[in-house]
């Protein structure tokens, strides 16, 4: 679990960042297609509130979910997902299985963009997410 302590120095820089995105690099986009891959990090509701009151509404990371996955065999329908009511319900969006967010820790001045594909009637899409690191 990522509980509010870990998120702490996170939340404190991007308080200070309107509009601000929080990427959370896991490295467990390297679990990719393996068996262990739903075992995944995940917000706990604390954490997901946490950001929220610091004013940040989008989440993107690299692993499967915000939330914990349901074990094998445990069917989805009805699984809680209180991390994506959080955010989603503060008006926030989460962005799910992204690649190569290792590249952009420590970074200073990053710019995030997150193109969902529109899909009339649907409640989450596909994005090309870019990130344009700023040297200046």
């Amino acid at each position: 679990p990522i509980t509010p302590a870990l998120l702490a120095p996170a939340i404190d820089r991007l308080r200070l960042s309107p509009c601000g995105i929080l990427l959370l690099a896991t490295g467990w986009s390297a679990h990719w297609g393996s068996d262990g891959y739903p075992a995944h990090p995940w917000l706990t509701p604390d954490a997901a509130e946490a950001l929220v009151e610091a004013g940040i509404r989008t989440v993107a990371v690299d692993a499967l979910s915000v939330d914990p996955t349901p074990p094998p065999g445990e069917p989805v329908t009805g699984w809680d997902l209180p991390a994506h009511r959080v955010l989603c319900g503060a008006g926030g969006a989460v962005a799910e299985n992204l690649r190569g967010l290792e590249r952009l820790v420590g970074a200073r001045d990053v710019e995030v963009f997150l193109f969902p594909l529109r899909l009339p009637g649907a409640d989450g899409a596909p994005v090309r997410a870019v990130a344009r690191v700023n040297s200046g």
